[in-house]
Formats: C-alpha cells, sequence, structure tokens
C-alpha cells in the first residue's frame, strides 16, 4: 500500500516538475543566447532574390522558415540555417506601381497551416493570404487581399503573427506617418473570402485600428515585428498568451497582451535593421535582417538563431522531476 502511494505521489510529483517550465509566466529572453548567424543567399539567377529580407516564417509541416524580402520579388523557403530549399516569385507590376512590383513593400509574412501563409504590404497596409507554390509566380488573382488602413509612407504595416489561441492576427504599424497614422500593435479578425474579405479592426477608410494597448508601453521608436507565443507548441499558462515584439533600436521585448514589458533581449546592431522574427515549437528563436555591416556577410541579409538557456530553478526542477521518474521505473523493475 506504502509503495503504491509513493509511486503515485512521485509521479505526481515528477509531472508538477515537468510542467513547471511550460506553466512559467514568462519565457525569460534575457536568457537566450546566440548560437548560429547565416548569410542568406541573395542570387537567384539573373534576379536578386533576398535583397533585404524583411520577414520570416517557421512551418511545422516542414520544420523549414520562409523568408520574403522587402524587394516584392521573392518568397524563399529555406532550411533552419539559411540554406535555400525553393522559391515562389512575385510578380512585377502589369499596371502603375510605386515600385515595379504587384506586391509593394512585403513587411510581415505568418503561417497559417499547410502551405498557406498571410503577408503584409506595408505602404497599402494590406494583408494577402497565399499558398506557397515552389517554383511558380503569385498572381494577385490567385490571393485574397483585405485592406487595413490608409495608405501611408514607409511606416505601416510591418509585421503579422497569427494568434493561434483565438484565430485572429496581432500587426504592428511601425511608426506615426502621413495621414494621421501612429504606430500601433493591434488584434483583428479577418474573414478572407474570394480576392477579398473584411477585417474587424481597420478598413480601407481608417487612419488607425484600435490598439491592443498603447505601445508607448514598451517604449520603441519603431516596430518591426510581433510573434504571438500562443504558436509554439510546448508553451501553456500565461507565457503562451504573451507577445515578442521587435525593433531595430531596442531589440526584442516579451510583453503581456496589456502591454506589460516581462523580459527583454538586446540583438546585433548597426546600419543594418533586424526586420523579422519567428519562433519554432523548441523555443528556437528565428531573426532576419536586411544588408548591412553586421551578420555572416555584408551584402547580403543574415539569419540570426537564439537559444533557450533553462533558468537554474526551472533546471533544478526538471532534473528532479527526472529523477523522481528515474525511482518509478526502478521501483517498478524491482
Amino acid at each position: 500500500m506504502h509503495t503504491i502511494f509513493a509511486r503515485r505521489t512521485a509521479v505526481a510529483a515528477a509531472a508538477l516538475a515537468l510542467g513547471a517550465a511550460a506553466q512559467a509566466q514568462s519565457i525569460h529572453l534575457d536568457t537566450y543566447t546566440l548560437v548560429g548567424t547565416y548569410a542568406l543567399p541573395i542570387q537567384a539567377p539573373g534576379l536578386t532574390i533576398q535583397y533585404e529580407a524583411s520577414a520570416v516564417a517557421w512551418n511545422r509541416s516542414t520544420n523549414t522558415l520562409f523568408i520574403v524580402g522587402d524587394g516584392g520579388r521573392y518568397i524563399q523557403q529555406t532550411s533552419l540555417t539559411g540554406v535555400v530549399i525553393d522559391a515562389m516569385a512575385l510578380p512585377l507590376a502589369t499596371g502603375a506601381s510605386r515600385a515595379g512590383v504587384e506586391f509593394d513593400d512585403p513587411e510581415g509574412l505568418a503561417w497559417l497551416g499547410g502551405n498557406s501563409f498571410v503577408m503584409t504590404e506595408e505602404r497599402k497596409r494590406q494583408v494577402v493570404r497565399f499558398d506557397y507554390v515552389a517554383g511558380t509566380t503569385l498572381a494577385r488573382a490567385n490571393t485574397a487581399t483585405v485592406t487595413l488602413g490608409t495608405t501611408v509612407g514607409n511606416t505601416g504595416l510591418e509585421g503579422v503573427s497569427v494568434d493561434a489561441s483565438t484565430n485572429s492576427y496581432f500587426l504592428v504599424n511601425q511608426a506615426a506617418g502621413n495621414g494621421g497614422s501612429t504606430q500601433n500593435i493591434f488584434q483583428t479578425t479577418i474573414n478572407f473570402s474570394g480576392t477579398g474579405g473584411t477585417a474587424s479592426n481597420g478598413s480601407a477608410s481608417t487612419a488607425n485600428a484600435t490598439p491592443l494597448f498603447p505601445a508607448a508601453n514598451i517604449g520603441f521608436n519603431d516596430l518591426n515585428d510581433v510573434y504571438a507565443l500562443s504558436n509554439v507548441a510546448g508553451f501553456a499558462g500565461a507565457a503562451s498568451n504573451n507577445l515578442l515584439v521587435l525593433t531595430n533600436a531596442g531589440g526584442i521585448k516579451e510583453v503581456s497582451r496589456a502591454g506589460v514589458v516581462l523580459s527583454q533581449r538586446t540583438v546585433p546592431s548597426g546600419t543594418a535593421q533586424i526586420e523579422g522574427i519567428t519562433m519554432d515549437d523548441r523555443g528556437y528563436i528565428y531573426l532576419v535582417s536586411d544588408n548591412g555591416d553586421f551578420g555572416a556577410s555584408q551584402a547580403a541579409s543574415s539569419l540570426f538563431v537564439y537559444a533557450p538557456v533553462p533558468e537554474p530553478q526551472s533546471l533544478a526542477l526538471l532534473l528532479a522531476g527526472l529523477g523522481l521518474l528515474g525511482a518509478v521505473v526502478r521501483q517498478r523493475r524491482a
């Protein structure tokens, strides 16, 4: 009887210990360490493919990264170390266009599942839903495009993340710009339908969507991307509700949905800018930068990989839990 009770107690204690890290209030960005820096290839046959990488998304189905450059010419699939796997072209414009491309200034990218993604067009403040098909060219007619704000300058929709817990989206408006637009982090549902759709927070006539919280709470002069931790399968508890907010000047900050800063991490700085952020189910963070004076190559965009390092108390709980589980196994074998 005592043996059965002891075993059940040990299993319960082990489960609590093993789950402690996953139930944390924060992912503690200050414990993350840089484990890899890789130059992203910038050349396809005769074309610049990753000039100024601006966004990155991790695909759980393929365990690969997808990267878009703000030149609006390609979306590229790479390994977790930046090795090119394949690419999908973005077309040149058929009519009037500021930069001569159909998808003007792509700055945000998020994976929806399967081969489906959304990307943002910064200046037009549009969200574009599309299916990635390697070796083809993405036509506007094969996408669904929803406008979330009036057209602005180079200060519009800089990043996007899916919120897996509510089937909605988080977006960042980079900074104050023309037309009365302001720096903003906001949440919206989007109903994509045919080649268009509607949103619950934003439209073609909206100067500023209703913010999730005052952007001044987190103290960044510019916002480059956002990532919802609800997308990470291994996270639970309060941490899974948090957001990672990226800026070039201030690094990464983990914030609650009320705008409370919970942890932060500096990132490489220089004339280049860190433009995009994503995370995989191991909790590894992937950042992409545009061209500049740091990274694996001064001529290319770069990929930076950060790995989580367990805090001493979390590691102690984990080891204690594993020790209890081992004791239970030994007792059963006896």
